[in-house]
């Protein structure tokens, strides 16, 4: 019954001819295949690296493979059976004379050319039965076919039509879809590309200036937690700092600096405080965060190179290298408290947490009480911010009540370990979860030591719209970049301001504390100084004249 089948073309990406069967057998029943019949051309429709062509009764059998990618091969049938297979009697050897006569059909080389066609209506019946070619590149082709020599031959060519109809627009939806050009017809009946979508692009330096002046200019976007820059603000710099006080007047300075470690900083630099005291002509020095135990005083008070003065020292017992104040003095002083203690009557009794970690300590001096205080920071995550607001500030501030109360004006020095206002802090929208700058620490500063014990923030008094940092981190080179914190204050009772900058204006009666002998005339911060992550800043008062 079957002769013959010509040589197939395929490739090796699509080598699986499913529909192959189904052509022969219609073409069978048809009589079309002879020894030399007409080519059968098959689409590509499968990537599969093998095939297998089975015919009728297991009689049939197909195969082949690509010699290489991409490259045409030939599939060619042979007769596996006998020759009672054959309806017109031709024996094996004339077909196998036939196939050797007719030359194959030539295949295409490369993705996506066209399949030559058939001479026969067999050929455009099997192409017809064949759907679309699958894969993004190629296309099923149409070669020209002579007109079909049965009904179901036309049917099935007209089949393929339609289905080329319909994939058209579908196609075309998928090129509109990625970008890709398509046709349209025009207006004219002619054939118009269409351009692919325009890509948004930054504006060119021109357009914004044109931008500009049709008053279209956007305003820059701010950096996330970026501080605007006020107008009426500037940087603090030495240039500030008031000259001495007049000649004739009795000043008092006093010298306050966190030192982050004393041994460590005399070891690095011998004169580190005794050449401030020498520059500043400084009668009191004050340090914390010394870290120092008893042991060791003898011998750094040697090392301080401040002869013939005056020490009084607050140790940690809690925690050894930790914390720890002191101050020294040119002349010796009237009284020592270290510690909060009994700041007088009605004061309470010291919480022993406050006392285990040595950071307080007060002297007396002829017309006021200085304290020196390393104020306990709310740590890592907070940890210790309930502590610091809920029990020591509220501890300190009664304790500087209690001061005030025995007739004499406080003046109170240290690291407060509190940023005030968002001016005192180089990033205040992205540090309000930081400790010494959250909330509450900034309300409990306001409320208990500026408001309850009537203490003025001299610094911010005499300079309050002036940016300026005592602290920087050691990280990011962040005292180059002037990114830091005000932690370092000199407080006075309110008493001790200048009346003009006292609480209410001039001449207005003292918020709290008692008459003072002491005037505050300046205050300022040590830019020039290194040895801490905390610069020294100086108080200078003077003495009032008598009444």
């Amino acid at each position: 019954m079957l002769a013959n089948l010509r040589s197939l073309p395929y490739c090796r990406r699509c080598v699986l001819l499913q529909s192959a069967a189904a052509f022969v057998q219609a073409a069978a029943t048809k009589g079309h295949i002879e020894a030399g019949g007409q080519v059968l051309r098959l689409a590509h429709n499968s990537s599969r690296s093998g095939s297998g062509l089975a015919g009728f009764g297991g009689s049939w059998g197909v195969s082949a493979a690509c010699d290489q990618p991409r490259r045409s091969s030939t599939l060619t049938a042979r007769a596996l059976g006998s020759a009672s297979m054959k309806d017109d009697g031709t024996s094996a050897a004339k077909e196998e004379q036939a196939v050797a006569a007719e030359p194959a059909a030539a295949a295409p080389r490369g993705r996506g050319r066209k399949t030559p066609a058939g001479a026969g209506a067999e050929g455009a019946a099997a192409t017809a039965k064949k759907s679309p070619a699958k894969g993004r590149g190629k296309k099923a082709a149409a070669a020209k076919e002579p007109e079909p020599e049965s009904e179901e031959a036309a049917a099935s060519e007209g089949t393929a039509e339609g289905a080329s109809e319909e994939a058209a627009p579908k196609r075309a939806a998928k090129r509109a879809k990625t970008g890709a050009k398509t046709k349209t017809d025009a207006a004219g009946g002619e054939e118009e590309a269409q351009p692919k979508p325009a890509r948004k692009a930054r504006a060119t330096p021109a357009a914004k200036e044109a931008g500009a002046e049709a008053g279209a200019q956007a305003k820059p976007k701010a950096k996330r937690g970026a501080k605007e820059p006020a107008a009426d603000l500037v940087q603090y710099t030495a240039a500030l700092r008031k000259p001495a006080p007049p000649a004739g007047s009795t000043p008092l300075n006093i010298l306050s600096w966190n030192v982050a470690g004393l041994r460590a900083l005399l070891k690095k630099t011998p004169d580190a405080v005794s050449s401030l005291v020498s520059r500043e002509a400084a009668e009191v020095v004050c340090l914390q965060e010394h870290k120092l135990q008893a042991n060791h005083q003898k011998e750094v008070e040697e090392l301080l190179g401040l002869q013939g003065w005056h020490h009084a020292w607050a140790f940690s017992t809690a925690k050894l290298g930790y914390s720890g104040v002191s101050v020294h003095t040119r002349s010796p002083p009237l009284s020592v408290v270290v510690g909060l203690g009994h700041g007088g009557p009605g004061a309470a009794d010291p919480d022993p947490e406050h006392e285990g970690e040595g950071r307080v300590v007060t002297v007396e001096l002829e017309g006021l009480f200085l304290v020196n205080v390393y104020v306990p920071n709310s740590g890592e995550g907070l940890k210790r911010l309930d502590y610091r607001v809920g029990r020591w500030d509220g501890a300190f501030a009664a304790f500087l009540q209690g001061l005030q109360a025995r007739g004499k004006p406080v003046v109170v020095t240290g690291d407060l370990n509190c940023a005030h206002k968002e001016i005192d802090i180089h990033a205040p929208k992205t540090n309000l979860k930081s400790a010494g700058f959250t909330p509450e620490e900034r309300e409990s500063f306001g409320r208990l030591l500026l408001a309850e014990a009537g203490l003025a923030d001299t610094f911010r008094r005499l300079y309050p719209d002036t940016v300026a940092y005592t602290y920087f981190t050691r990280r990011f080179n962040c005292r180059e970049k002037n990114k830091g914190w005000r932690l370092d204050y000199f407080l006075t009772s309110e008493s001790m301001m200048p009346p003009e900058l006292q609480q209410g204006g001039e001449g207005a009666a003292a918020a709290a504390g008692p008459a003072s002998a002491w005037a505050v005339y300046d205050t300022w911060i040590m830019q020039d100084v290194y040895g801490s992550d905390h610069l020294p800043l100086g108080l200078t008062c003077v003495r009032k004249a008598a009444a």
